[in-house]
């Protein structure tokens, strides 16, 4: 346990990318960005560092992991990595930073490996699986969101910011009448759209999403208030005994999220989830085939955390998880460390030199 500390430690004083000095330099657009964890259900817990560096035609997203907990065991091929998205050339690089390899892909991404015609020949046909309905259904007798300006204000990181508290409670209940209580608070520090800084890394990152043709993440309604790779959890870990219809109103919080005013420089989370529906002990889960870290890395943060939670769940690691009562299951911290527009290197936009190229096959 003390060595992942340390490794969180070191982690969190890492001076970012590294790349030869002989590079040129231009104006870029930099966030970076602090994500704890704070562990699912006391099973697990890792802080990630990203840093996004952003051109009208380039990108480079890199992250930078530390973990600590009870499923250390289960991280231990944990990788950093970083994407470099290159509009003028019509490339997207996948990079292992750790390996000192990298794969090249098109714009749209890196397809999934591919197994060798031996592989397929040897791999047997599997029968059809019948679509099975869930083991317990839901129904919900509670839904609300609400959004509150505290009148709080404050310096965070060099940004005038004010507070609101978001505050989302969800009743489900079984067949059988017996209930989960599902409270997620959030506190959300904002900037004012106007700050000088937010508006030239704002304008940078506009015309890349343009010529991309791809939509900012900060546009998703939820997101603003319930950040992503949280609200991935709570989809994870609630969500999947409602149905399609039941889930998209879940996620609706209309008038409410117009609240909001300005970009979210900090936000801190805490789900509390009590009750006993679905009591029963559910049906042997069906294998999954998993990584021998019980990760998944392609698809940045939310994916990572997604697994993680998924991977402990499997291995049945949750039930050993004591004296959570009037705890919160899960917690996530997410804070805006940097936000410029400064010349930084272009060497940020092209694989480090002696990486090597290798197939995706």
């Amino acid at each position: 346990m003390k060595t992942s500390l340390i490794a969180a430690v070191l982690l969190a004083g890492c001076a970012g990318p590294q790349v030869l000095p002989n590079y040129p330099k231009h104006e870029t657009a930099t966030v970076q960005t602090y994500v704890h964890n704070l562990g699912f259900k006391g099973l697990f817990a890792s802080e990630v560092t990203q840093t996004v560096s952003t051109r009208a035609d380039m990108r480079r997203s890199e992250d930078e992991f530390a973990f600590s907990g009870f499923v250390m065991k289960h991280l231990a091929k944990a990788r950093d990595g970083a994407r470099i998205w290159r509009l003028d050339k019509n490339l997207l690089w996948d990079v292992d930073l750790a390996d000192k390899t990298y794969f090249e892909c098109p714009l749209s991404g890196c397809p999934s490996p591919r197994a060798t015609p031996t592989e397929k020949a040897e791999r047997k046909p599997e029968p059809e699986r019948p679509r099975k309905e869930p083991a317990c259904k839901l129904t919900l007798a509670k839904n609300t969101f609400t959004v509150k300006a505290t009148g709080q204000s404050r310096i965070v990181n060099g940004f005038d910011a004010k507070e609101y508290s978001v505050l989302w409670e969800i009743v489900a209940q079984d067949k059988e009448k017996k209930k989960d209580t599902s409270s997620v608070s959030v506190s959300i520090w904002t900037a004012s759209e106007d700050d000088a800084r937010l508006t030239a890394v704002r304008a940078v990152e506009r015309r890349f999403e343009s010529a991309l043709r791809t939509k900012r993440p900060d546009e998703s309604a939820m997101n603003k208030a319930v950040p992503a790779e949280a609200l991935k959890i709570i989809e994870l870990e609630f969500m999947n005994n409602f149905n399609a219809g039941q889930r998209s109103s879940l996620l609706n919080a209309g008038h409410e999220l117009a609240k909001i005013h300005g970009f979210p420089i900090s936000t801190t989370l805490n789900w509390y989830l009590d009750g006993n529906a679905c009591a029963t002990a559910p049906p042997p889960q069906e294998k999954q085939e998993s990584s021998s870290s019980g990760l998944d890395f392609s698809r940045g943060l939310g994916g990572l955390l997604g697994s993680a939670v998924s991977g402990a769940a499997q291995k049945g690691v949750e039930n050993q998880a004591k004296g959570m009562a009037g705890k919160p299951v899960f917690g996530f911290v997410s804070e805006v460390k940097k936000m410029e527009v400064a010349p930084a290197s272009d060497g940020l936009f092209v694989p480090p030199p002696g990486f090597k190229l290798v197939s995706r096959r």
